[in-house]
């Protein structure tokens, strides 16, 4: 992953929005947590998942 690329995009699955979350490269190559949709406050999981190569896949679903 570049350093400068510490940012990802996701789809909140209840109300839309695109939201913008940090990545966190040193907490491993797959991730999952729940965060609030800073939008309609709603709990999202989040499957981040950072590949070898840098590319990053970020899943929103509901909880």
């Amino acid at each position: 992953m570049d350093p400068l690329e510490s940012e990802a995009a996701y789809d909140c699955p209840f109300c839309g929005e695109e939201i913008v979350i940090p990545l966190d490269p040193f907490a491993g190559g797959e991730q999952e947590y729940v965060e609030d949709c800073p939008v309609c406050c709603s709990p999202v999981v989040l499957f981040v998942r950072i590949e070898d190569d840098g590319e990053v896949t970020v899943t929103a679903t509901a909880e």
